[in-house]
């Protein structure tokens, strides 16, 4: 029961103290909140915590004034926080104080610097606007041919808002090569109203008249190159289908052709992979593999053959007698390579400008240095 009359007559108290809290308060508020900001010497506080003070019943549920929370980094009441605060009288601002603590005091002044910093963010922000407005009108009318012009890579029409919200600087940089010249097969033609504004825009752009550009000598060597080394690829692919059908379509060497006794060279199945990629492909960027090899065939420690010769076909592979363990590996090294003959081999080697003979290649051999094969089952 003593506990009970002490926690009563601690709540009691609480009330009574808010009461005599708000009766002070209240007309402090009332007389200056029309016109709180004409008093030269008000404060602001949270609003938030304003409301707060008001309606909680206990000093420990409000806090202190937290205006540390309003507060911009010069120490003065932050302007850009002018939605979160409230200006109260002096008088107010003392019997706040009094009752809950906090602070720190921050007048009606403001900071100055903070609202100057404000202005020329928001003049930027406008004068932004209207390059960027202007830019997109002039974009919309592509120069004549009589007209002065610049150079921009041929995604700026596209992309160059994006460019400018990513903090992109120089809207020319893609269309420098690595030789330090300028791509100018890459590029398209801007007005010089455009590049005006693309200038106050992307500060960084390097200026290329349309007259006075011209292309690096190096990469138009290079291009004319691919451009001669895609005609003869394009020829070198329709030769080597005609002539190598057989791997290319991964298919097995015929008996009579295993039994005949003629020379059969392996080669690595990821070069196989390589070279049928080359062939197959329907754009001119895929390399040719190179000579043909059985380097992967190797191993790396001491350059012997890994494969065993006689179970690189189906033919030759173990069957009765062998155990399951010896028919997986069998299996599983067969993956590694491929059988083609002599003159498939001659083929795969004239192709190349430097046409090796297979005995450089150091390609293994299933007749020379490699074992010959068992003769194929009955």
């Amino acid at each position: 029961a003593r506990q009970y009359d002490d926690d009563v007559a601690a709540v009691e108290a609480e009330v009574r103290s808010r009461d005599e809290y708000l009766a002070a308060l209240s007309p402090l508020l009332q007389a200056a909140s029309p016109a709180a900001r004409s008093l030269p010497d008000a404060r602001w506080v949270p609003a938030s915590w304003l409301r707060s003070s008001l309606a909680l019943l206990r000093e420990a549920e409000v806090g202190p004034v937290p205006n540390g929370e309003i507060r911009c980094e010069h120490g003065k009441a932050d302007p850009a926080k002018l939605g979160e605060m409230r200006l109260v009288s002096p008088a107010a601002w003392r019997r706040m104080v009094e009752r809950f603590g906090g602070g720190p005091e921050l007048d009606t002044a403001g900071c100055a610097v903070c609202v100057r910093a404000a202005l020329r963010t928001r003049r930027t922000a406008d004068r932004t606007a209207q390059l960027k407005e202007a830019l997109g009108q002039a974009l919309s009318s592509p120069p004549s041919e009589e007209e002065e012009a610049f150079l921009v890579p041929k995604a700026f029409r596209a992309k160059w808002a994006k460019w400018r919200n990513e903090g992109v600087a120089d809207a020319t940089g893609e269309l420098r090569c690595k030789h330090g010249g300028w791509l100018v097969d890459g590029a398209r033609c801007i007005s010089a109203a455009a590049w005006s504004h693309t200038e106050a825009l992307f500060p960084d752009s390097t200026p290329l008249p349309r007259e006075s550009t011209s292309a690096c000598a190096a990469c138009s060597a290079e291009r004319r190159s691919l451009l001669e080394g895609a005609k003869g690829n394009a020829a070198l692919r329709a030769a080597q289908r005609q002539q190598l059908g057989r791997l290319l379509a991964e298919e097995e060497l015929p008996a009579e052709v295993l039994s005949a006794g003629s020379p059969l060279y392996l080669l690595d199945a990821a070069w196989v992979q390589e070279w049928r990629r080359f062939l197959l492909a329907k754009t001119q960027t895929q390399l040719h593999p190179g000579p043909p090899s059985s380097a992967g065939l190797r191993c790396e420690a001491h350059g012997c053959v890994e494969v065993r010769p006689g179970h690189t076909h189906a033919r030759w592979r173990p069957s009765r007698g062998a155990s399951a363990a010896e028919r997986a590996v069998s299996e599983r090294l067969a993956t590694r390579c491929c059988l083609a003959t002599a003159a498939e081999v001659e083929v795969l080697c004239g192709a190349l400008a430097a046409g090796a003979p297979p005995e450089e290649l150091e390609l293994v051999s299933l007749t020379a240095g490699g074992g010959g094969p068992p003769p194929p089952r009955p």
